[in-house]
């Protein structure tokens, strides 16, 4: 996770998180169970699985229960929270009980209890809450609980942040999946869909419904993490346009990694302008970061964010995409397309003429990125350089220091001679 992404969680955690939710319990009835039929009584037992969760505007915790095989009953009585003592970051409760229906019939003759389900409880109107979206459910390494619990406090905290700072959150349950290989992880997808696939969509993180699933190398990686969430939220995959619902998410996980909206001048999106022919996005063919670049030219240039969104829920509810466009930003979308590329080609004129022919001389110009960043400038900006690890930045080993008046940027193993010159 970055030092900035920290930074920002530490600066939005004045409001306190509840520590209790997200695990699940598996408790045994055992032994007291009794039912009777014709002259004998069967002793047995069930496994009735628990799940507790907060509600942290209300600062009240809601219980989720269901018996093998079943289907989540949820317990909507309200459980107030209050500060622990102790731990001023811990949220607890007093004491209270929790009286779950179990039925079981018994057949004459000794057959075996057929068990039922628990009835949902019958809670008034207007006090259980709406629309309250659920999370998580891991499956796999479940010999390693604080990689399960890591993932989890993930993803709530995605969940949080999108809540307070967005208006956002998703609909129904999350399941996550995740394993110690690739093939596990296979594994994984068969459980949940009866059938095996022969690739996975991604190595890294892919998702189908209600399931997420995080490979090996991405499972501990923050922004992929919230990448998928923010996927599930927008219901990207199942929009007409697919750079609507690219750009879309791209807007809510950069502001969920800056802690602010996205800009067209941010150094990933001029990249994208600058390495493809801004024609790719009206075929088509843009990486996410094109398409993102021309959705923030649309919300710059006609309207607001809220302007757009007002267009992308038309999409997902199944508007043709040039009806819709034209009635959320007031602009044709052709109109959009050629303007889109009208701006690209100009600011791609001007990046060129900027442009720095080697690292040195784009260090004495401008100011590398800081060494916790990753060093280095945006490739637009010295073009002549290789990329090699493909992060849209070169040069990395130039790092601007924290006293800047000192020493502007610190040079990291040898400099050529050529480069010196």
């Amino acid at each position: 996770m970055s030092k900035r992404l920290l930074e920002r969680r530490r600066v939005q955690g004045t409001v306190k998180r509840a520590v209790i939710a997200g695990f699940v319990a598996l408790i045994a009835f055992g032994g007291a169970l009794s039912a009777f039929a014709a002259d004998r009584a069967v002793e047995t037992s069930v496994t009735l699985e628990m799940e507790f969760g907060v509600d942290l505007s209300s600062r009240a915790a809601f219980v989720n229960t269901r018996q093998e095989g079943e289907e989540w009953v949820r317990h909507d009585f309200p459980v107030p929270l209050q500060e622990s003592p102790g731990t001023p970051t811990l949220l607890v409760s007093e004491p209270v009980e929790l009286t779950v229906p179990v039925s079981y019939v018994v057949g004459a003759g000794g057959a075996a209890p057929t068990p039922l389900s628990a009835p949902r409880p019958s809670i008034p109107v207007g006090e259980a809450p709406s629309g309250r979206a659920t999370c998580c459910t891991v499956r796999g390494m479940w010999d390693d609980g604080a990689a399960q619990q890591a993932i989890t406090a993930e993803v709530r905290s995605v969940i949080e942040y999108a809540r307070t700072n967005l208006g956002l959150t998703h609909e129904g349950p999350i399941t996550i999946n995740i394993s110690h290989s690739l093939s596990g992880l296979k594994v994984r997808y068969k459980e949940a869909f009866g059938e095996a696939l022969d690739v996975l969509p991604s190595e890294c993180s892919f998702q189908r419904g209600e399931h997420l699933f995080f490979g090996p190398a991405c499972r501990g990686k923050a922004e992929v993490i919230a990448r998928e969430w923010f996927i599930r939220a927008t219901r990207a995959h199942h929009v007409s346009a697919r750079w609507a619902g690219v750009a879309t998410v791209d807007y809510y996980w950069t502001r969920y990694q800056l802690g602010e909206p996205p800009s067209l001048q941010d150094p990933r999106y001029l990249s994208a302008v600058f390495w493809e022919p801004a024609t790719d996005f009206r075929a088509g063919r843009g990486s996410d970061a094109l398409m993102a670049a021309a959705a923030l030219y649309a919300v710059e240039s006609y309207g607001t964010f809220e302007d757009w969104l007002g267009f992308y829920s038309a999409l997902l509810s199944g508007a043709e995409v040039h009806s819709a466009f034209k009635a959320a930003l007031g602009v044709d979308l052709l109109r959009f397309y050629s303007d889109f590329e009208a701006w690209a080609t100009q600011q791609k004129t001007f990046m060129l003429a900027l442009a720095y022919r080697s690292c040195s001389e784009a260090a004495r110009h401008t100011t590398a990125r800081r060494l916790d960043e990753g060093g280095g400038f945006p490739h637009y900006k010295v073009p002549l350089e290789v990329d090699d690890d493909g992060d849209g930045y070169v040069c990395e080993g130039y790092a601007s220091f924290d006293r800047e008046e000192e020493l502007t940027c610190l040079v990291l193993g040898e400099v050529s001679t050529e480069e010196e010159e």
